[in-house]
This record gives C-alpha cells, sequence and structure tokens, in this order.
C-alpha cells in the first residue's frame, strides 16, 4: 500500500469512533430534552386541573346549554389556561424554564 492511502486509512479508523461519541451525545442532548419538556408539562397539567374542573363545572351549570357531560369533559379538556388574546399559562414554572433553558443551550438539536 502506498502512503497516502495508508494515511488516510489511518484517519478514517481514528475518525469512527469520534462520529459515533457525537451521534451518542446528541441522542443523551435530545433524550434529556425530551425529559425536561414531559417534566415542564407535567408540572403544567398540576396547575391547569383547577383550571379545566372549574370550565367542566360552567359547562354543565350553562342555561340555554344542550352540551352532555362528555361534551363538557371535551371542552374542558382543551383548556390550555390561555388568557384573553395572549399566550398559554404556566410556562413559567421552574421545571419549563429549565426545559427552555436548556432548549436554547442547545440550539439545532
Amino acid at each position: 500500500m502506498n502512503s497516502p492511502a495508508l494515511s488516510l486509512l489511518a484517519v478514517l479508523l481514528c475518525a469512527a469512533p469520534q462520529a459515533g461519541a457525537f451521534e451518542s451525545e446528541q441522542e443523551r442532548i435530545r433524550q434529556k430534552q425530551v425529559e425536561l419538556d414531559q417534566a415542564c408539562e407535567s408540572a403544567r397539567e398540576v396547575k391547569l386541573q383547577p383550571l379545566r374542573a372549574q370550565a367542566f363545572d360552567e359547562c354543565m351549570t350553562a342555561k340555554r346549554s344542550t352540551d352532555t357531560a362528555a361534551d363538557c369533559t371535551r371542552k374542558s379538556a382543551e383548556v390550555n389556561g390561555n388568557r384573553l388574546g395572549g399566550s398559554p399559562r404556566f410556562y413559567d414554572l421552574p421545571a419549563c424554564e429549565a426545559a427552555f433553558k436548556h432548549r436554547k443551550s442547545h440550539p439545532n438539536r
């Protein structure tokens, strides 16, 4: 084998483990983001539960409404804590801030 071919082979053999390590690191970062996002949504769910219960009660007791319990359950499940003309609520919880911070520190992943 000539020297340039041998050099190229050596470079390729050295680079292969590094590429695998890079992919492994990327997967670890993605998995961490998934975990943080799930923690955020779980924390929001705790805060949204009373709002959804209130929406269900209001739906069931509304005068001139023909909604059934199933209708009210479906409608109240859609409550996301949105403010009138604003964004969804409870993304300021510590779990959500940690998820946003992680996403910001690892863009494009």
